[in-house]
This record gives structure tokens, C-alpha cells and sequence, in this order.
């Protein structure tokens, strides 16, 4: 109990020098007990080689402040999209909580400025980490509902997130490829692709994946990104285009 009540000391104290309030200003939301903005900040990094209690970290913040986005993203589609069936509301909300979506907004908070990490992980890149930021991101969600409820974070996604919904659901990230692929083979010539892995480099923190796309063992495209799913999309894209063309040939 002395552990945790000198941890919500050093929060508060860390907080008050590191913010000196800049973050509630960008917020637009002034907190009522600043120390759960402060807990929300801290990635699990910052707490490693220190003898303090795992819930020091924000992942239980994060945890709540997904379930909160989700909920108000999903009551602002059925709201601002009254003719969409639900596949294509779900379609939108995936986009709209996806962690790339989250980490942009993040941006103009300037979150990465706040976030307290370990100092390998600060090394290694981490304020640039998308994963860090989204997941910070929803942690301050978290935080505000507990200290002021679920119309303060409305209004906060209403000033921040929900604007950019046009941009999100039409950027190439919301468009799935692999699925478009799927669904042009399977129709066409009642085959699935195959997705091989050819290559994986460059630092853990920056790794770059390499994919190819087979069909019929003939080998298609190949894509690269900073993780499978990402080269798997870019390489889906790229044999898209190649086959239709082929086809477009054949004619």
C-alpha cells in the first residue's frame, strides 16, 4: 500500500512538471484528479526494473477506452449513416478504431510529448510507435470517462476523432484488397490465393515485410509493409491489378 500510494505521489508530481496542464488544454477537458491523466500515460515500459504494482501502467485505461470508442463510434455511424446495412457500418467502424486511425489523432494532442517510457524503448523509436500512441490514445479516453463520463469523451471524439471519419474510410487502409482478391478468384476461377512470406528486415522496431501472392502456383504480386498484414494487403492490390489486366489481354 506505501508502493502505491508513492507511485500516485510520483504520478501527480511528474504529471504537474511534465504537462503544467498543456495536455488538458489541447483536450479541451480540464480533469478533476489530474493523477488518472497521468496513469494513462505511462506505457509498461516506464515500470520495467522498478519495484512498482503492474497496474501502474496504462493497459487497464486502455483496455476501458477501447470499449468506450467503440460504443460511441458505433451509436455515431448508426446516427450519421441511417441507409448503410450493419456490413457496411462495421466496415467503418473498423477503420474508424483501427489503431492507425487512433494515432493520427492522436497527433494533434501531441501525445508522443506526454507519454512516459522506459528509456530502451524511447531509444529504440517508441514515441513514433503507433501502437504506443493508440493505445494511449484510448487510454485517455478511459481516463476522462472515469473522471467525467461518457458525454465528456462524446465530446472529445466529437472535437477530434469524428471529423476525420471521411478521411479514414477513404483512405487505401479502409479499402481491403485481400478481400476483393478473395472474392474476384473465388467467382472467376474457383481458387483462393496463397500468401508466402519471402523476406522480413530491418530493426525489431522498424521491421519491413515482404509478401508474394500465389495463384495456382504461379507467382503475382509482391508487397512490403511494416508488418504481415500491411504486405499482405499491398501484394492482394498489386495481383489484383495484374490479373485484370491479363484478363482485360485475353479479351
Amino acid at each position: 500500500m506505501a508502493e502505491k500510494n508513492l507511485l500516485h505521489k510520483l504520478l501527480k508530481l511528474w504529471f504537474r512538471q511534465k504537462s503544467g496542464g498543456g495536455l488538458e488544454a489541447k483536450l479541451g477537458y480540464r480533469f478533476k484528479d489530474p493523477e488518472l491523466l497521468a496513469h494513462a500515460l505511462v506505457h509498461r515500459s516506464f515500470m520495467m526494473g522498478k519495484d512498482m504494482p503492474y497496474e501502474s501502467n496504462n493497459e487497464r485505461l486502455e483496455f476501458l477506452g477501447d470499449s468506450v470508442l467503440n460504443m460511441l463510434t458505433t451509436e455515431y455511424l448508426y446516427r450519421t449513416y441511417p441507409d448503410d446495412p450493419e456490413g457496411e457500418l462495421s466496415k467503418r467502424k473498423s477503420a474508424i478504431v483501427s489503431g492507425h486511425a487512433c494515432a493520427q489523432s492522436s497527433k494533434e494532442w501531441d501525445l508522443s510529448e506526454y507519454v512516459k517510457l522506459g528509456k530502451a524503448e524511447a531509444k529504440m523509436g517508441g514515441r513514433g510507435k503507433e501502437s504506443i500512441l493508440a493505445d494511449a490514445y484510448e487510454a485517455v479516453l478511459g481516463a476522462v470517462y472515469l473522471d467525467g463520463g461518457l458525454e465528456e469523451v462524446r465530446a472529445i471524439l466529437n472535437k477530434f476523432h469524428f471529423p476525420r471519419v471521411g478521411e479514414i474510410i477513404v483512405a487505401d487502409d479502409f479499402v481491403n484488397h485481400k478481400s476483393a482478391l478473395l472474392e474476384y478468384l473465388q467467382g472467376k476461377y474457383h481458387t483462393s490465393p496463397e500468401y508466402v512470406l519471402v523476406d522480413q528486415s530491418g530493426p525489431e522496431h522498424q521491421k519491413v515485410f515482404t509478401t508474394e501472392v500465389h495463384v495456382n502456383g504461379k507467382v503475382y504480386g509482391r508487397g512490403q509493409g511494416g508488418n504481415k498484414k500491411k504486405a499482405e494487403q499491398e501484394a492482394s492490390r498489386v495481383t489484383l491489378e495484374m490479373l485484370l489486366k491479363e484478363e482485360e489481354g485475353n479479351r
